[in-house]
């Protein structure tokens, strides 16, 4: 994307910034703005900007919950990946092919995606011999959403590491048809999935209260200063409080910001306030108290 909002930044370099936050919460704004910013967060990415290096080792099927002894061999491969450093312990090889025959036979969702050739394209360019330094860069960062799950893991290993959590209007988001994280992860919040089907609006409600309730406290408990919540419905609709706030928890010289230029990125969806259309009787009383407890107003029908 070309712009004329960077001039020569010398940006806190100190540790990473991560981008976390549930499917369809606006996460890839961020990262746009991030990378206006001088931000590398890498070369191996989607449409939506999520970092597929971090997909391939993390969101593996059954990778957290069977495998949690070798989370912080997975993160010190992708902390040296991301930086320029090249894999060549053994163990660290094996650890990457393992990762691609389970993603290349299992895929890592319940839609199966991500098998075939797909995990061998990631292992090739964390293998090739050109990797790209963000040594030039303001910093370097990546946003993939389900970066809220490994956060205790992401402090142990990056001590001075900030994460950025982006939350979204949750009855918009039990609307919403992006459920991957859900069906991935709701066992990780006691979330029965027997009556998916039949109830997937108070489902997806359920794991929204869960899950950002889970990462704001921990944000908070672990990060501290280094934690920053935003809000994606206030991002869209008044860019020009919450940019400036980003830009000073990036520790970026806003005399050498356009912010102008950065108001432009954020767009209103047309789904921001879908909920206002439906009936919200089908949620208890205490989920819509726990969507106001989380910072939102609810308009009700009469």
């Amino acid at each position: 994307m070309e712009t004329d909002i960077l001039m020569k930044f010398t940006g806190n370099k100190v540790g990473p910034v991560a981008i976390g936050g549930c499917g369809g919460n606006g996460t890839r704004v961020v990262a746009l703005l991030m990378q206006e910013l001088g931000y590398y967060i890498g070369t191996d990415r989607n449409k939506a900007d999520d970092n597929l290096w971090f997909t391939l080792l993390f969101r593996r099927k059954n990778f957290f919950r069977k495998r949690p002894h070798q989370i912080e061999q997975a993160l010190s491969i992708f902390d040296r990946t991301m930086n320029g450093k090249h894999i060549r312990d053994i163990s660290d090889i094996v650890f990457l092919m393992r990762a691609v025959i389970s993603t290349s036979l299992k895929g890592n969702n319940y839609k199966k995606s991500c098998r075939g050739l797909w995990p061998f394209k990631r292992v090739s360019r964390i293998l090739n011999k050109n990797l790209y330094s963000p040594s030039t860069n303001t910093g370097w960062g990546w946003k993939e959403p389900n970066t809220h799950i490994y956060l205790e893991h992401l402090n142990n290993h990056f001590g001075k590491m900030r994460y950025i959590h982006i939350i979204r209007h949750g009855l918009d988001m039990a609307f919403s048809h992006n459920i991957t994280q859900l069906y991935n992860w709701g066992w990780f919040f006691d979330i029965d999935l027997d009556h998916l089907h039949d109830k997937l609006p108070q489902i997806s409600l359920k794991y929204w209260i869960k899950a950002n309730n889970r990462a704001i406290f921990l944000g908070k408990k672990l990060f501290n200063e280094r934690f920053l919540l935003i809000k994606y419905d206030q991002l869209c609709l008044q860019p020009e409080t919450v940019i400036p706030t980003l830009v000073s928890f990036l520790g970026v010289d806003s005399s050498k910001v356009n912010i102008e230029s950065l108001l432009k990125i954020p767009r209103r969806p047309e789904s921001l306030g879908r909920y206002k259309n439906e009936d919200l009787s089908i949620f208890s009383d205490s989920d819509i108290e726990s969507v106001k407890n989380l910072g939102f107003s609810v308009e009700l029908k009469e």
